[in-house]
C-alpha cells in the first residue's frame, strides 16, 4: 500500500496540524497554567481512539471534519472534568452560610407576608388595622407607645 500511512505517522501529521487548535479551545476554557497538561491529555484519549478508528462512508465528504469533531469534544470533556476535579477540592464549610437562622426568618416572612394578603383580602378595614397594630407598634420608639 504506497502511500498510506501508518498509524504513528498520521498521529503525528494530525498532532501536527491540529496542535494550535486544542491550545487555542483550551486557553478559553481552563487556567493558563493548566493548558500543557490538558492538552498531553486530550491527545493521549485522541491516540488510544485513533489506533482504531474506522471512519464510516458518510464520512468521506470534504465537508465532513471527524477528526476536529472527535478533537472538540475531547478537549470540552476534558476542560469539564477538571472543573469538576476542582470542586472537590473546595472546602464546603467556604460555601456555608454563616447565618444558619436565614432559612427560617425566610419562612416565617413569607408566611407573615401571606396571612397579610389574605386578610387584605377576607378581613374588613378595621380588623386589618387591629391585625397590622401589633407591629407597627413593634416599629414605634418606647417613649411614643406609652
Amino acid at each position: 500500500m504506497s502511500g498510506a500511512l501508518s498509524v504513528d505517522h498520521s498521529f503525528e501529521s494530525l498532532y501536527k496540524i491540529y496542535t494550535p487548535v486544542v491550545v487555542a479551545w483550551l486557553v478559553v476554557r481552563v487556567e493558563s497554567n493548566m493548558v500543557e497538561d490538558l492538552v498531553q491529555d486530550v491527545w493521549t484519549v485522541f491516540y488510544r481512539r485513533w489506533r482504531t478508528w474506522q471512519q464510516p462512508p458518510e464520512m468521506n465528504s470534504p465537508a465532513a471534519r471527524p477528526v476536529l469533531s472527535f478533537l472538540f469534544r475531547t478537549v470540552h470533556l476534558t476542560a469539564k472534568a477538571h472543573h469538576r476535579g476542582k470542586l472537590v477540592h473546595e472546602p464546603i464549610e467556604e460555601h456555608d452560610p454563616t447565618d444558619h437562622t436565614a432559612p427560617q426568618r425566610l419562612y416565617e416572612t413569607l408566611t407573615l407576608g401571606r396571612c397579610l394578603e389574605l386578610a387584605r383580602k377576607y378581613c374588613c378595614p378595621p380588623t386589618q388595622e387591629n391585625m397590622a397594630r401589633p407591629w407597627k407598634t413593634a416599629c414605634e420608639p418606647a417613649r411614643r407607645v406609652t
